[in-house]
C-alpha cells in the first residue's frame, strides 16, 4: 500500500519557490544555488533579489543551499504541494576564510548552457592588489579572459574586439555611459556599496540589449533590516563610509554610502604659494538605497547614484587655463511580485544621466564645450516556470533618450562670440519586446532560445542642414516636436546549446546577433573624456554584431578546479570613426557629418582554469585574438588593426591564506603592445616640421607587463568593531608601461642638426606603495 501510495504521488510535479537571505541582516542573497540531493539536476539559482523557483517531482528530498562565505545548508523537504519556503543561511565565522576567490559556486560552469558568463562576488576584490588602495570591479573584470584593459591603470574596458561603448553598464539595472573616476584610474563603483556583479560577454540573454559585446550587471547592496552598522576605508588618497540599517526591522532598511578622494585637501597647505596652489582635482560619489517588504509578495527598492570629478588645468605659464568635470547619476525605483510559485513580475523605472562640461581660456578667448546623455526608462519582465523542463522570461522595455553631442560657445575679450546654436539636442525613442525559453530536452541536452525585437525612432524638434563648401546653410529641413526623422527596426535572435558529455565535462555552442542604436565616438587627441555619444540617425546607421562561440567546459574534483577552452568569431557592421583630418572644436556642422563608417572582424580562443577551494585559490586567464577594422574612407580603404587589438593577453591571479590573521594576493599581467599610428617621414616646410603619417595603427608599442603583491592583516577585534589593514605594491618591478609615444624634436632645421626621436610616457614607472584601513561596526 505505501509503494502504491508513493508511486501515486511521484506521477505528480510541484514547484518550490522563495527566497534566500542573510541570517543576520535580512539582505537578499543573489546567486545562491538550490538543488535536491537526491536529484541534483532539479534546482535554481537565485537572481538578483534572492529569489529562487523550480520544479520537481513529488517525494521526500534533502533541500542543499550553497552561498559563497556561507555554511552550506540541508534541510529535509517533502514535496507533496507547491511550496514557498525563505531560507536564511549564516556566514562563516572563521577569520579570512569569507574572502576566498570562490567557494562552493554552484551550480558548476558544465551544468549551465549560458557561454561566457562570469559572478564575481565582491569578496573576491578584497584580498587583491589595488591602485591607491581603492578596490575597483573594473579592475578585476580586466583580469578575465576575453576582456582587454584600455591601459596602464585604466578602467575601460574592451571584450572580444568591441568597443568601450558596446559595454552595456548597468548599476542597479540603470545605464552608467561613463563608468570611469579620475580619467578612468578608478570606476564609480564603490566598494561597501556592491553586492555583487556579473559579466556577460557576447551570449547575452534576450532582456539585455541596447550593446554588441557585453553586459556588466552591477548590484547595491539592500540593507541590513536587523541591526544598523557602519562600514569603510581609510587609503591613501580616498575615504568610504557605509551606513545602513532597519527603518522597520525585519520589514524596511536603508543604505547610505560616500567616497571622496582628498589629496587636493592635504596639498592644499603645502602648495598654496605655487602657480596651481595645489593638486587640482578629485572626485567623490554618493549611493543610497531602501528596501521595503510590503508583503511576502511584494518588495519595493528605490536606490540612486551621484558622482562627480572636478578638476582644473593650468599650462603654458597661465596662457591656456581651463576647468572641467563630469558625472553620471542614476535613480531606480523597482517594484517586485509574486503572483504564483510559477510566475514572478519586476517593473522599474530608471533614471540615467552623464554630462561632461570643459571650459578653457586661451588666446583672449574663453570656449565652453558640453556634451551628455540623459535616459527615461520603464522595464517590465516576468518569470514563468510552467514545468520542470521550461523557464520562461518575457517582457518589454522603453526609454526616451536626450542627447547632447556637442554644444559649445567661444567669446573673445573684445565682445566677439562664436556659438553652435544650430546644434540642438537630439531625441529618441528606444523600444523592445523579448522572449527567452531555458527548455530541458533531455537530461543531457539544454537548449536556450530568445528573440528580441528592437525599434528606434529619432523625433523632434530637430532640424537638417546642407552646407556649402564654405560651411554655411544653403538648404534645412524641420521637424517639429515629436516629428519622426528616422526609425530602424531590428530582430535579435538568441541561441545557445549546452551538451552533457559525463557527469564532469560538457560542451557549448552560441549564436548571437544584436544591435546599437547609440554610438560613442573617441576623440583620439585627448585623454579627457570628450567622448561623445550620438543616436542613430538619417546619416548614422545602427551598429549590428554576430557573434558565433564554441566552448569546452570541465569540472575537476569535485568542482575544487574547472576550466574552460571557448573559441569565437564575431563581425560587426556600421562601426563608427572621425574622418581624415578632424580636429575637435566649436562649429555649426552636426558631428555626423564627421564620421566614416566601416565594418569590424574579431576572433579569438580564451582559456581559463580556476581553483575553487583551499588555502590557496586563483584562475590563469589567457587570449589569443586579432580585432581588425575596414573602412573605405580611412587607410586608402585598406584592413588596419583596431586601437585595442591584442594578440596575447594573460593574467595570473592567486591568493594564499596563510593563516586567520594573514592572506596574500597577486597579479601578474601581460599584453602585447596597443597598436597606435606614428609618422614615418618628415618635411621641413618655412621652418617647421610636417610629419608624413603612417598607416592606421600600424605601430605596436611595447608589450606590457606587470606584477602586483597584497598582504591583508586581520586586525583585533573588539566587542562590536572588526578591523582590518591592506598592504599593497603596485608595479613591483617597476615596469615602464607605455601609455603614448610622442615625437620630440631638438635643434634647428636650417643647420641641419635637429634630432627626432620617439619618447615614451608612463603613468606609473615605478613601485607604487598603499595601505588601506579597513573597519566595520555593528
Amino acid at each position: 500500500m505505501l509503494a502504491c501510495g508513493n508511486h501515486a504521488l511521484a506521477q505528480q510535479f510541484y514547484t518550490l519557490s522563495g527566497r534566500v537571505l542573510d541570517a543576520e541582516s535580512g539582505e537578499a542573497l543573489a546567486g545562491a544555488s538550490l538543488f535536491l540531493k537526491e536529484r541534483p539536476s532539479a534546482g535554481a539559482v537565485t537572481d538578483a533579489n534572492g529569489r529562487y523557483s523550480f520544479t520537481a517531482e513529488a517525494g521526500s528530498y534533502t533541500l542543499v543551499t550553497r552561498y559563497i562565505g556561507y555554511d552550506d545548508q540541508e534541510q529535509p523537504l517533502l514535496l507533496d504541494q507547491n511550496k514557498q519556503l525563505t531560507i536564511r543561511l549564516s556566514a562563516k565565522t572563521y577569520g579570512v576564510q569569507e574572502v576566498e576567490v570562490i567557494a562552493n559556486r554552484q551550480p558548476p560552469i558544465t551544468e549551465t548552457a549560458t557561454m561566457g558568463q562570469i559572478d564575481i562576488p565582491l569578496e573576491t576584490l578584497k584580498t587583491l592588489p589595488v591602485l591607491f588602495g581603492e578596490t575597483d570591479i573594473l579592475k578585476t573584470v580586466q583580469l578575465m579572459p576575453g576582456v582587454q584593459s584600455g591601459g596602464e591603470g585604466n578602467t575601460g574596458f574592451y571584450v572580444r574586439g568591441g568597443g568601450a561603448d558596446q559595454n552595456l553598464v548597468l548599476l542597479d539595472k540603470a545605464t552608467i555611459y561613463n563608468p570611469g573616476h579620475l580619467l578612468n584610474f578608478f570606476s564609480v563603483f564603490n566598494s561597501n556599496a556592491i553586492e555583487n556583479t556579473t559579466l556577460l560577454k557576447g551570449n547575452m540573454p534576450a532582456r539585455y540589449g541596447g550593446r554588441l559585446s557585453s553586459v556588466l550587471d552591477v548590484e547595491m547592496k539592500d540593507g541590513d533590516m536587523s541591526q544598523f552598522r557602519a562600514d569603510g576605508g581609510v587609503g591613501l588618497i580616498a575615504s568610504r563610509l557605509t551606513l545602513q540599517g532597519p527603518i522597520a526591522k525585519e520589514k524596511a532598511s536603508f543604505l547610505l554610502s560616500g567616497r571622496r578622494t582628498y589629496i587636493d585637501v592635504l596639498t592644499e597647505p603645502f602648495l598654496k604659494d605655487t602657480e596651481q596652489g595645489g593638486v587640482p582635482y578629485y572626485f567623490y560619489d554618493l549611493n543610497g538605497k531602501i528596501t521595503y517588504t510590503l508583503s511576502d509578495k511584494d518588495r519595493l527598492y528605490l536606490s540612486g547614484y551621484y558622482g562627480r570629478d572636478k578638476g582644473t588645468l593650468n599650462l603654458s605659464d597661465g596662457r591656456f587655463t581651463s576647468d572641467f568635470f563630469w558625472g553620471n547619476a542614476s535613480a531606480t525605483a523597482r517594484w517586485n511580485h509574486l503572483f504564483s510559485d510559477k510566475l514572478f513580475m519586476n517593473a522599474s523605472a530608471l533614471l540615467s544621466n552623464y554630462n561632461f562640461e570643459f571650459t578653457w581660456e586661451f588666446g583672449g578667448y574663453t570656449t565652453v564645450l558640453e556634451t551628455g546623455v540623459r535616459d527615461y526608462s520603464f522595464n517590465l519582465g516576468f518569470d514563468y516556470t510552467p514545468s520542470v523542463k521550461h523557464h520562461i522570461q518575457y517582457g518589454l522595455q522603453y526609454t526616451y533618450h536626450t542627447l547632447r553631442p556637442r554644444t559649445g560657445q567661444a567669446e573673445g575679450v573684445d565682445g566677439d562670440a562664436f556659438s553652435t546654436d544650430r546644434i540642438k539636442p537630439k531625441y529618441a525613442h528606444e523600444t523592445a519586446l523579448y522572449i527567452a525559453d531555458d527548455w530541458n530536452l533531455t537530461d543531457r541536452l539544454l537548449i536556450s532560445l530568445g528573440l528580441r525585437s528592437s525599434h528606434f525612432m529619432q523625433v523632434g524638434p530637430f532640424s537638417f542642414y546642407n552646407f556649402d563648401n564654405n560651411e554655411q546653410v544653403s538648404d534645412s529641413v524641420n521637424f517639429g516636436r515629436g516629428d519622426k526623422v528616422k526609425s530602424y527596426h531590428n530582430l535579435e535572435p538568441r541561441a545557445s546549446l549546452r551538451y552533457t558529455l559525463d557527469q564532469n565535462s560538457s560542451v557549448k555552442v552560441a549564436f548571437t546577433q544584436s544591435a546599437q542604436y547609440l554610438h560613442l565616438v573617441s576623440n583620439a587627441y585627448t585623454t579627457l573624456p570628450l567622448d561623445v555619444w550620438v543616436p542613430s540617425s538619417a546619416i548614422v546607421r545602427p551598429q549590428r554584431a554576430t557573434q558565433y562561440a564554441l566552448g569546452y567546459f570541465k569540472s575537476i574534483a569535485q568542482n575544487e578546479y574547472e576550466g574552460s577552452v571557448e573559441v569565437y568569431y564575431k563581425t560587426m557592421q556600421n562601426q563608427l570613426e572621425y574622418r581624415e583630418g578632424y580636429a575637435p572644436g566649436p562649429s555649426n556642422r552636426d558631428l555626423e557629418y564627421e564620421f566614416v563608417s566601416g565594418s569590424g572582424e574579431s576572433y579569438g580562443v580564451e582559456l581559463f582554469l580556476r581553483k575553487n577551494f583551499g588555502d590557496l585559490q586563483g584562475w590563469v586567464g589567457y587570449t589569443l585574438s586579432r580585432t581588425t577594422r575596414k573602412f573605405p574612407d580611412l587607410n586608402q580603404g585598406s584592413t588596419f588593426p583596431a586601437r585595442f587589438d591584442r594578440r596575447h593577453d594573460l593574467s595570473v591571479v592567486a591568493n594564499y591564506k596563510l593563516n586567520d590573521k594573514w592572506t596574500f594576493g597577486g597579479v601578474f599581467v601581460y599584453g602585447t603592445g596597443q597598436a597606435t599610428t606614428m609618422p614615418v617621414r618628415r618635411y621641413f616646410i618655412e621652418g617647421s616640421v610636417v610629419y608624413q603619417y603612417g598607416d592606421r595603427n600600424s605601430f605596436r608599442m611595447e608589450p606590457t607587463h606587470r606584477l602586483d603583491l597584497a598582504a591583508t592583516l586581520e586586525g583585533k577585534k573588539y566587542k562590536n568593531i572588526q578591523n582590518s589593514f591592506t598592504f599593497s605594491i603596485y608595479n613591483v618591478y617597476g615596469r615602464r608601461n607605455p601609455f603614448l609615444y610622442y615625437i620630440d624634436n631638438q635643434g634647428e632645421p636650417y643647420s641641419q642638426d635637429i634630432k627626432l626621436q620617439a619618447k615614451k610616457v608612463s603613468t606609473i614607472p615605478f613601485p607604487l606603495p598603499s595601505v588601506t584601513w579597513n573597519f566595520s561596526w555593528k
